[in-house]
């Protein structure tokens, strides 16, 4: 999950040397399905949370208290006293909001729930947003100027690693083309309408293969892309590799052709997956959601599609394969764009500048 990505890259950072860290791990390492539930587990690990920080506070002078903050009621409320135990103890509160559905959440929630969600924002000293274009989602919540943008970034190696001759292999009629997405398989991440192009595009182009990894957030979805594969006869065109992390990861990245990503989730903030594809060198097929829009230029280094739309994303993907040097030109484009705003280095010296202007502001 993205919150756990962004942890462990400031905690291998030189983040950690310029300030004095103590971590308190809020993960909850089970299933995905199990995300937003309500269970036992849930309550007693927040219990255990809330302990951990109070100690924290009054048995170490500390001056911050860094919250990565939920989007729904549940998780919002959850994190509440994280926020309120900080400024009981009279420390800087900076929040980290890892998505772009919080003016959704704010809107939609009714008004016991709003006072509650004003009411904490006005004790908090910063909030961090992963683009320019979710600033406003705290518009009327939070003054602008406590807002800062700072965009995911990780280092995913050279470009060498991930094979920069790939626009250079041979095209002709009986090559394989690898056409990737990677993501957890939920519907709201778009692998069902990427399945449902793929029918479309082997009719033009027989050498294609799908490959989607990542983990079933439910066991329906899995069900329904057997049935939807074996009923069409596409077994040799798609397979599921499950999650793939380390060398694994960096493989299918480098033996791809493209990636598309066409989400609707609507929790999205700045994925991931995009920035590994960019770092790839990878023509990326996505829609507007979230703030991909800030690292995924229409025509430059890929297309926006709409959303829930199979048949565009098999026009993108037969366009880029009948267009090699389009194609080409995109991943080059891509990991340009990675290298200027996406990488490790920008990401932590951003965090590392928000820190110490809530410092300053003491």
């Amino acid at each position: 999950m993205g919150p756990s990505v962004a942890t462990q890259v400031l905690l291998h950072s030189k983040f950690v040397r310029e300030f004095n860290v103590v971590h308190i791990d809020t993960a909850d390492r089970r299933s995905l399905k199990k995300i937003g539930k309500w269970d036992i587990t849930n309550v007693g690990l927040a219990l255990k949370q809330y302990g951990q920080l109070f100690w924290k506070l009054v048995s170490i002078r500390s001056d911050l208290v860094y919250i990565p903050i939920s989007q729904t009621a549940r998780g919002f409320l959850r994190d509440i006293p994280f926020v309120w135990l900080a400024k009981i103890y009279r420390k800087k509160a900076v929040l980290h909001l890892r998505g772009g559905y919080f003016r959704e959440f704010y809107n939609s929630s009714h008004r016991l729930m709003k006072f509650i969600i004003r009411k904490t924002l006005k004790k908090i000293d910063r909030m961090i947003v992963l683009g320019q274009s979710l600033k406003p989602m705290f518009t009327g919540l939070i003054p602008e100027e406590k807002i800062s943008v700072v965009p995911n970034g990780l280092d995913y190696g050279t470009g060498s690693d991930f094979g920069e001759d790939r626009g250079q292999k041979a095209d002709g009629p009986q090559r394989e083309y690898s056409v990737l997405f990677l993501s957890n398989l939920a519907k709201s991440k778009g692998y069902e309408d990427v399945l449902r192009s793929l029918p479309i595009v082997v009719k033009r182009r027989e050498h294609v293969r799908y490959i989607f990894a990542g983990e079933w957030t439910n066991d329906e979805d899995s069900d329904g892309y057997e049935d939807f594969v074996r009923q069409n006869k596409l077994e040799a065109r798609a397979a599921v590799l499950g999650v793939q992390t380390g060398e694994n990861k960096k493989r299918l990245y480098r033996e791809a052709d493209l990636f598309v990503f066409p989400t609707y989730y609507p929790f999205e903030g700045h994925p991931w997956v995009i920035i590994e594809a960019m770092a790839a060198g990878l023509p990326i097929i996505t829609t507007d959601q979230g703030c991909i829009r800030e690292s995924v230029t229409d025509g430059d280094n890929g297309f926006i599609i709409p959303k829930r739309n199979p048949e565009a994303i098999a026009e993108k993907i037969l366009y880029l394969l009948d267009h090699p040097e389009v194609r080409e030109r995109m991943g080059r484009r891509s990991r340009e764009l990675y290298e200027a705003n996406f990488t490790e280095e920008h990401f932590v010296n951003g965090m590392i500048g928000v820190f110490k202007q809530a410092l300053k502001d003491m």
